[in-house]
């Protein structure tokens, strides 16, 4: 049996793990950056460009427990989704790409000064605005997640829960996310769609643990909210739509009773809870777990609640 601490504090922290991603992904997307151009063909390139913290880049824990950047990711979900119906309803042939700029443990504060990844622009902000600008009409879509290691960082959720915490957090939050979408509004193509989203609630699997565990991921679930109703006013307040994922993980509810298939008495869950194991690595045991980062299936219920919200 895991204890809190491993589902709660030590699980976020694993973000700081991924720190050694942040060269090989960010290089990857300078890379990226530097080397788009027409390939030769006559098509006219358009782009999709994904922002934002870890999950913007598909990590997840490989069999021993690494944490890397994937193609699995929502981003790279969501462009198999829309690419071919964008392509084909072009009166000229166009292609469209997808361009990760994201970066492992990113915090707003880092987004906008730089400091966990090496962009040759200085920081994610400056390598999405400077794409905006240089791309004008041809970013047919923009993701940004942002937020959730800003919450980690704060350490609100321990062994216990602080709600003051939690609310001083967030309206930092509010305050550093309003200016990135202020900046990514003035820089973007009044064409271009910008869509957020939300988060899915980890602090849920310490309900596996004991009574005290499953008081835990209520109170945490509380906690968790306040950052929610944060991040969907300031998003609305910008005018960017937002993706629902904390709704489409079903991360508030408590009463549904699901089976699930583990021993007495964590074989009966709340739908909650069943759906942050089956989704993330937070149930799973050493050495891919517990891992805040979502599986193949978590990342295709994110990519399905952006899809549902696209114009």
């Amino acid at each position: 049996m895991r204890t809190r601490s491993q589902t709660s504090r030590s699980a976020w922290s694993v973000v700081i793990a991924a720190a050694a991603l942040t060269l090989g992904a960010c290089d990857a997307a300078n890379e990226a950056i530097d080397a788009i151009d027409d390939i030769g063909n006559d098509a006219e390139v358009h782009y999709y460009v994904s922002l934002g913290t870890s999950l913007s880049v598909g990590v997840q824990p490989n069999g021993v427990g690494i944490l890397l950047p994937t193609d699995d990711g929502y981003a790279d979900e969501l462009y198999d989704r829309i690419k071919p119906a964008f392509e084909a309803a072009g009166a000229q042939p166009r292609e469209l790409r997808l361009v990760k700029l994201g970066c492992p443990g990113e915090t707003l504060d880092k987004m906008t000064n730089g400091g966990s990844c090496p962009y040759l622009a200085g920081s994610q902000l400056e390598a999405a605005t400077d794409f905006l600008d240089d791309n004008a009409d041809r970013v047919h879509l923009l993701t940004i997640d942002i937020g959730g290691n800003d919450f980690r960082d704060a350490d609100c959720i321990d062994t216990a829960v602080d709600i003051d915490c939690a609310t001083t957090v967030s309206m930092q939050i509010a305050t550093d996310l309003a200016a990135v979408l202020a900046a990514l509004n003035n820089a973007a193509d009044p064409a271009t769609t910008i869509v957020g989203m939300n988060y899915y609630n980890p602090y849920l699997s310490s309900w596996l643990d004991d009574a005290a565990g499953q008081a835990l991921a209520v109170e945490a679930a509380q906690a968790v909210s306040i950052v929610t109703d944060v991040l969907g006013t300031t998003y609305g307040t910008a005018g960017i739509p937002i993706a629902d994922v904390a709704a489409a993980f079903q991360s508030d509810d408590f009463a549904t009773i699901v089976p699930y298939p583990l021993p007495a008495p964590n074989d009966q869950l709340p739908v909650s809870v069943a759906n942050i194991c089956d989704f993330t690595y937070m149930c799973d045991a050493d050495p891919v777990g517990p891992d805040i980062h979502a599986k193949d299936a978590g990342y295709r219920l994110i990519a399905d609640t952006i899809a549902a919200i696209l114009p």
